[in-house]
């Protein structure tokens, strides 16, 4: 397991999810588009937790197709969906008798994740607690038409991480189709302290 689990740390996981979409047969449905929005969402919102409500296996395994980065956790009241998402990529089901609404159910889904060690889901941690939703239209534990939503113990991602990225108000961009020695040896204040000439062609036009 240990072996498995360090070989797991080694795979570029955003990587495989655009190899994934970008092979997938176009166009997709309404169903698959939406678990690969919320796969991709988990990725920009560096989410803690997929969580998905529903009573059908198939919406489970689509989101587990995407090769989210995170634990994909599966609220169900159907003991057959239990047992078959231990045989598929990161699924873990948590079986309940009764759903009613996601702001009633996330409390439980976050003592489920802490049990079981898949996140801290601390509120006011400086850390972004954030849990991708998936579910169907109403809380319909049945239905093809999905809904997704983000549940956040805490702050979010983008009032955590202080901007570090350069603003680029002092960078200099110039274009000309005539470029000589005196464009490339002109001196020019930049911030990058180098100068960059790329030459391209008619057919990078």
């Amino acid at each position: 397991a240990a072996i498995v689990a360090n070989a797991e740390v080694g795979i570029n996981k955003l990587e495989v999810y655009n190899f994934i979409r970008n092979w997938t047969a176009k166009p997709m449905s309404f169903r698959e588009t939406l678990t690969s929005s919320a796969v991709q969402a988990s990725f920009d919102m560096q989410a803690k937790l997929i969580t998905v409500f529903t009573n059908e296996l198939a919406t489970a395994r689509l989101i587990s197709k995407w090769r989210p980065l995170v634990p994909i956790i599966v609220v169900t009241t159907e003991e057959h969906v239990v047992r078959h998402c231990n045989s598929n990529y990161g699924l873990v089901p948590m079986r309940v008798d009764a759903v009613t609404t996601v702001p009633d159910m996330m409390p439980q889904v976050a003592d489920f994740a802490r049990n079981k060690k898949l996140a801290a889901l601390t509120p006011g941690d400086t850390e972004s607690d954030q849990v991708i939703v998936v579910c169907g239209k109403d809380m319909n534990m049945v239905s093809t038409r999905l809904e997704m939503t983000t549940y956040c113990f805490g702050d979010e991602s983008a009032n955590l991480v202080v901007p570090a990225a350069y603003a680029g108000k002092d960078t200099v961009t110039m274009k000309s189709t005539k470029v000589g020695l005196d464009l490339v040896c002109a001196p020019v204040f930049t911030v990058r302290k180098t100068k960059i000439v790329c030459t391209m062609g008619p057919k990078c036009w």
